[in-house]
């Protein structure tokens, strides 16, 4: 199977000979924006595993798959499981946070409302980062589509979250964050947490210190709200866990 044969998630259960009916969205991707005709290859992605498969039919009606059989590709997911806890941005610079952060193989994505925060996060733009985030996993060979989770607040978020957390502070010494990759080697999930362009208020990291979280530094630079998560899983994907 070529590496560019179109990637699509889908729902049902797979094994070989399996007929797919594609949802309306990947349908009309396949037949109009990637006009495949039948033969074409495709990848399904289901629970997590990939398989080949082959266009069988494109019609008015839609457009069905069949599988061949599980895909021999050796993409794969981080070894640890990352959620990015990132504080709201404004206009459209949240769309980058989570394109970026499901290419770099993060598994969810939390908004988080800040002291010094100024967007909201409605049922439209969530259904918007979603569709997002699922594009995304395809596009970067994803074997899962990451969860974009409701808003929450700061205090609500790190409580909640599981432990280890690191938070991107600018303020942290130099050296901070391999100190604490380190602390967490063993770590089968972590969360990282990202502030607002105006960083974080005194209060809020007094809550991330109570909580125990890691306090680190990303580099001598000030980062973007919307650079820093990507720079932070970066950063994690290139250790060995």
């Amino acid at each position: 199977m070529t590496v560019s044969a179109p990637r699509i998630f889908v729902t049902i259960p797979l094994k070989a000979s399996t007929e797919v009916e594609l949802d309306r969205e990947d349908a009309h991707h396949v037949a109009h924006v990637l006009r495949a005709q039948a033969g074409a290859r495709v990848v399904l992605v289901s629970g997590g595993v990939a398989w080949d498969a082959e266009i069988a039919r494109v019609s008015k009606r839609g457009v069905r798959a069949v599988v061949i059989g599980r895909s021999a590709e050796t993409s794969g997911e981080l070894a640890v499981g990352v959620a990015v806890l990132q504080a709201m941005t404004k206009g459209a610079k949240f769309d980058e946070v989570v394109e970026k952060c499901v290419e770099l193989g993060a598994r969810r994505i939390v908004p988080v409302t800040c002291a010094r925060s100024y967007a909201q996060a409605g049922a439209a733009k969530l259904e918007r980062w979603r569709r997002i985030a699922r594009a995304a996993a395809a596009q970067a060979r994803r074997r899962i589509v990451p969860a974009v989770d409701p808003a929450r607040t700061w205090s609500d978020a790190i409580e909640n979250e599981a432990l280890p957390i690191l938070v991107a502070w600018e303020g942290a010494p130099a050296g901070s964050l391999d100190a604490a990759i380190a602390q967490i080697r063993n770590a089968q999930a972590l969360s990282i947490a990202i502030g607002p362009e105006g960083s974080f208020t005194d209060d809020e990291l007094d809550v991330a210190r109570a909580r125990g979280a890691y306090l680190v530094r990303l580099g001598p630079t000030i980062l973007r709200t919307e650079t820093a998560a990507a720079a932070l899983l970066a950063a994690l994907a290139a250790k060995e866990w």
